[in-house]
C-alpha cells in the first residue's frame, strides 16, 4: 500500500474548505481522493467516504448529490464508521492512528486523533457502541479500544486505553462484529484464514483457512442470525501461467465462500465460482446483504462492475466448484447480474431495498445504483484533478483486470496494493517450468533493479511491457506509453514508516543496535543485502536453490519492509525469519558462524526494525 502523501499547502486549503472559508476554489495542486470506504448514516441521507490518497473525509449529501464537507485527517485513510450521527472514526494506515470526526449539520471538524498501533485497516464497532475493534495489519493483532476512553483523549497523538489485544496471525485486513454482537469476524491475507472471536468471553473460537490456493480475502458479509458469513476472494489454481492455462481458469479464478459462525466442519464450508469464460471477474472485493437477504451484491474493481446475486439460489457444489460460474445462473440472468461502474469500485452499501452506493477509487465519486434497473441513477463527484497524471494512468493500469486475457485477474491481484499477496506463480520469469517463485513486494521496487528471482531483468520499463504480455497474456495493444505510465506508478510505491526503527523503547533499541553489529559481522548478512536498500546488483549462491532452477544464483531480495511479510525466500517456503535463519538460509552454511538463540532473536529484532 503506497503513502497517501498530500502536501500541506491542499492539507492546509482543505481545513479552509471544511470551514467553508474557500467555496468554489480549487486547491493549486487538486489531488485524486480514490474514496476506498464509505459508511452510511443511520438516515440514509449521507455517507462518509475515506479518501486514501487525499489524507481526508468527505461528507456526502446523497439526496442532494453534493460534498457538503471535506476535512483533512492524516496520511492514507482506510475504512470509516458512524458512532451515531454526529460522530465517526476514521483508520489512518500511514499515521498507525485513529481519527474522530465531528458532524455538526454539514460541517465535519477533526476532533482528535490517536495512535492505535502498527498499519490500522478495518474497523467494527460493538453492538452497544462501547468498543472499537481496529484490524492492525503490521502487527497481526486486532486493538480492543474503548470508544470512551478515545473520545476524551487529552491531547491529539495520545495512546487510547486498550482494553486488549487479540492476536490474529497472517496480517488481519477487514473486521465485523455480527448483528447479535456475538462474534467478531476477522479477515487475515498471508495465510487466508477467517478468525472468529466470542465477545463475551474475548476468546478466539475460530481459526479457519479458506479452501487451498485462497487468497486475498475480502470485505465479509454476515447474515441477519448471525449463523453465516460470505466473502469474496482469489484462488491460486497453481498452474503455469501459460495463454492456455489463463484461457481455461487454470491460473487465478474469482470465487465467494461462505462458512458457517462460529465454526464448522470443513464440509460445511461452500464456494462458488464468479467467472464466466472468456469474461471472468477481476478482484472481487466487497460485498453486502440487501435488507431482506435476498440478494449479496459484491464489487469487482479489476472489471469495474457490481454482481448482483440471487442468494437463494446459488446451487452451493459439494466439493470444489470448478473454474466457472454455474451453468444454471449463467442462464438465468436473475440470478447473476453485472453492473458495468467504470474506474474501480469498492466500498458498497445498501441504502434502499433495491439501491446501493458506492465508493469508486478512480472515478473520485460515489456512485448510486438502482440494481433493478441496472444503472447508475447518480455520480457524485469529490473533486480531483482535470486530468490524471502519468502515475496514475500507471496506477490504473496496474488495478485493471481487463489487461489480462478473458478479464481473470489484474497486477495488483498478485502484487495487492504494491505489496504481495504471498502467493507463489510459475511465470516462467526465470525461463523455466515447473519452478514456481514468490510473488516479491513492489514496495520501493525502483531502487532495488535488477529484477527478477534471479536478476536478469535490468530495465524496469521493458519488464513492464514483459509482464503485460506475457503475465497477463493482454489482449490489448502494450504501447511504451503504458510501460512508462506503470514505471511511474511503481516509483510511487514505498515501505510505509516502521515504528520498530525509532522506537522509544530503549530495551528494544539496544537489541535492534546488537542486531545490527551481528548483521555486519558474525552473520555476514551485509555482504550480499547492502547500501539503503538492503540488496545488491549481482546474484549470489544463496544455499538455497531449487534443483529445477537452471541458475543456482539469485539476486538478494531487498531486506527493507520485513515486517511486513509473512513468507520468505524465492519460493515462500520460510513462514518466518526464525525459520529462514534455522533451516533454509542458516549462517553456518553460507559463512561458517552458529547464532545462539539469543543471537538469533537479536538479529531478528534489527531485521524487523528495516
Amino acid at each position: 500500500m503506497r503513502h497517501g502523501w498530500i502536501s500541506l499547502t491542499c492539507l492546509v486549503v482543505f481545513g479552509l474548505f471544511a470551514n467553508g472559508l474557500f467555496a468554489g476554489v480549487a486547491c493549486a495542486d487538486e489531488p485524486d481522493r480514490s474514496p476506498i470506504s464509505l459508511a452510511v448514516s443511520g438516515d440514509g441521507r449521507t455517507c462518509l467516504t475515506a479518501n486514501h490518497t487525499s489524507g481526508s473525509v468527505s461528507l456526502v449529501n446523497l439526496k442532494d448529490g453534493r460534498v457538503e464537507s471535506e476535512l483533512a485527517v492524516g496520511r492514507g485513510p482506510a475504512d470509516v464508521v458512524w458512532l451515531d450521527e454526529t460522530t465517526a472514526i476514521v483508520s489512518l494506515l500511514h499515521d498507525d492512528a485513529l481519527a474522530v470526526v465531528k458532524r455538526n449539520g454539514g460541517k465535519l471538524t477533526l476532533h482528535r486523533t490517536a495512535i492505535v498501533g502498527d498499519e490500522p485497516r478495518g474497523i467494527a464497532v460493538s453492538k452497544d457502541k462501547r468498543l472499537v475493534y481496529v484490524a492492525l495489519g503490521g502487527e497481526d493483532a486486532i486493538a480492543v479500544v474503548e470508544i470512551a476512553g478515545l473520545l476524551t483523549a487529552k491531547s491529539d497523538g495520545q495512546q487510547p486505553g486498550a482494553v486488549t489485544r487479540y492476536l490474529a496471525p497472517g496480517i488481519p485486513k477487514m473486521v465485523r462484529v455480527s448483528p447479535d454482537g456475538r462474534w467478531l469476524v476477522a479477515c487475515c491475507a498471508v495465510p487466508s484464514a477467517i478468525l472468529v472471536y466470542d465477545l463475551t468471553t474475548n476468546a478466539l473460537v475460530s481459526e479457519r483457512r479458506l479452501f487451498d490456493g485462497a487468497f486475498n480475502p475480502g470485505v465479509p458479509a454476515i447474515t441477519k442470525d448471525s449463523g453465516l458469513v460470505v466473502l469474496p476472494h482469489a484462488v491460486n489454481r497453481e498452474f503455469s501461467v501459460t495463454p492456455q492455462m489463463i484461457d481455461i481458469g487454470w491460473v487465478i479464478d474469482n470465487r465467494i465462500s461462505k462458512l458457517p459462525l462460529p465454526d464448522g466442519e470443513p464440509s460445511t464450508q461452500k464456494q462458488l465460482g464468479l467467472d464466466i469464460r472468456g469474461n471472468a471477474v477481476g478482484d472481487a472485493y466487497a460485498a453486502v446483504f440487501s435488507p431482506d437477504q435476498s440478494l449479496l451484491v459484491v464489487t469487482a474493481g479489476g472489471t469495474h462492475e457490481l454482481l448482483v446475486i440471487d442468494f437463494g439460489s446459488i446451487p452451493w457444489p459439494k466439493g470444489d466448484p470448478g473454474d466457472f460460474l454455474p451453468a444454471a445462473m449463467q442462464k438465468d440472468k436473475s440470478s447473476f447480474r453485472r453492473i458495468e461502474l467504470g474506474g474501480r469500485p469498492q466500498a458498497v452499501e445498501f441504502i434502499g431495498e433495491r439501491t446501493v452506493v458506492v465508493s469508486n477509487y478512480f472515478s473520485n465519486s460515489v456512485q448510486v445504483v438502482d440494481l433493478d434497473a441496472r444503472e447508475v441513477t447518480q455520480t457524485i463527484s469529490l473533486g480531483g484533478p482535470s486530468e490524471p497524471s502519468l502515475a496514475r494512468r500507471g496506477e490504473h493500469i496496474f488495478f485493471d483486470a481487463d489487461r489480462s486475457m478473458h478479464s481473470w485477474y489484474s497486477c495488483h491481484t498478485c502484487h495487492t496494493d504494491g505489496h504481495t499477496a504471498g502467493q507463489v506463480f510459475d511465470t516462467r520469469n526465470d525461463k523455466t517450468y515447473g519452478t514456481p517463485k514468490l510473488t516479491p513486494s513492489l514496495r520501493g521496487v525502483a531502487e532495488t533493479g535488477p529484477w527478477t528471482w534471479h536478476g536478469w531483468q535490468t530495465d524496469l520499463h521493458d519488464a513492464m511491457k514483459r509482464s503485460l504480455n506475457e503475465s497477463m497474456a493482454s489482449k490489448l495493444p502494450i504501447t511504451d506509453e503504458d510501460a512508462t505510465a506503470m514505471v511511474a506508478y511503481l516509483k510511487t510505491l514505498d515501505h510505509p514508516v516502521n515504528p520498530r526503527g525509532d522506537t522509544k523503547d530503549e530495551a528494544l533499541a539496544k537489541k535492534i543496535a546488537a542486531g545490527e553489529k551481528l548483521f555486519t559481522g558474525k552473520a555476514a548478512c551485509a555482504s550480499c543485502h547492502s547500501g539503503t536498500q538492503f540488496t545488491s546488483g549481482e546474484t549470489f549462491d544463496g544455499k538455497v536453490e531449487d534443483k529445477k532452477d537452471r541458475d543456482p544464483n539469485y539476486n538478494p531480495p531487498t531486506l527493507r519492509g520485513l515486517a511486513s511479510r509473512r513468507r520468505f525466500l524465492h519460493t515462500g517456503k520460510a513462514r518466518s525469519l526464525d525459520a529462514v535463519l534455522t533451516k533454509h538460509h542458516r549462517p553456518e552454511d553460507l559463512v561458517g558462524e552458529s547464532l545462539s538463540d539469543d543471537e538469533r532473536e537479536t538479529l531478528i529484532e534489527y531485521l524487523k526494525s528495516l
